[in-house]
């Protein structure tokens, strides 16, 4: 099996629970499971999967996920072909943030979704160090709690150099955090900002 989709069901921890023991799925390269009532104790047995090492993207927006699933995720070594990953709409802080950002193994990684959730700076400063992430081509960050100190650490990464679409609206980002970003030198592809100042395609 390939893929899974088991999005917009009535999925709690014990089901995610069950799917994250399951160690025959060896060919697995997209799980599905979207709109769920997945909440930390589920969302941590999927992040300690060790099977599916194949895995190259992993829906899990809108669910319950807070921190602590956030971190299991986070710290898993094994998706090293990871491409896609969907963590939007839950409830992941700083400190889960931190653990995704701090990831060194993910070095296929192209889109990382995590708006509507509860980051702050220090998860954007840890998003924003992380210099493993070389074919990042898809940020997004709308409506979290990021600052001027958050954005700056984004701004100051020069590993994304395939960056094309970095969203930032809707969080507490001003002149200072604004400018660290417009002036970022290495994000030569990026064709796409939004951000409270900035909402426009570039050419």
């Amino acid at each position: 099996m390939k893929d899974l989709s088991l999005s917009k069901n009535r999925i709690r921890d014990n089901g995610a629970t069950e799917i994250g023991s399951n160690t025959t799925w060896i060919n697995l390269e997209v799980l599905g499971l979207q709109e769920n009532r997945i909440g930390d104790n589920g969302a941590t047995e999927i992040g300690s999967n060790t099977t599916w090492i194949n895995l190259e993207e992993l829906w899990l927006h809108e669910n319950r996920i807070g921190d602590k699933g956030a971190e299991a995720i986070g710290n898993n070594n094994s998706w090293n072909k990871l491409k896609k990953l969907m963590l939007n709409n839950n409830k992941i802080g700083d400190m889960g943030a931190a653990e995704i950002g701090s990831n060194t193994t993910w070095i296929n990684l192209e889109e990382l979704w995590l708006h509507e959730n509860q980051i702050g700076d220090k998860g954007a400063e840890a998003i924003g160090k992380n210099k493993s992430w070389n074919r990042l081509t898809c940020l997004i960050l709308n409506n979290n709690k990021i600052g001027d100190t958050g954005a700056t650490w984004i701004g100051s990464n020069t590993t994304w150099i395939d960056l094309g679409v970095l969203e930032l609206a809707g969080n507490e980002i001003s002149d200072e955090g604004a400018s660290a970003i417009a002036y970022n030198t290495v994000w030569k592809k990026l064709s796409k900002l939004i951000s409270y100042y900035f909402s426009f395609r570039l050419p």
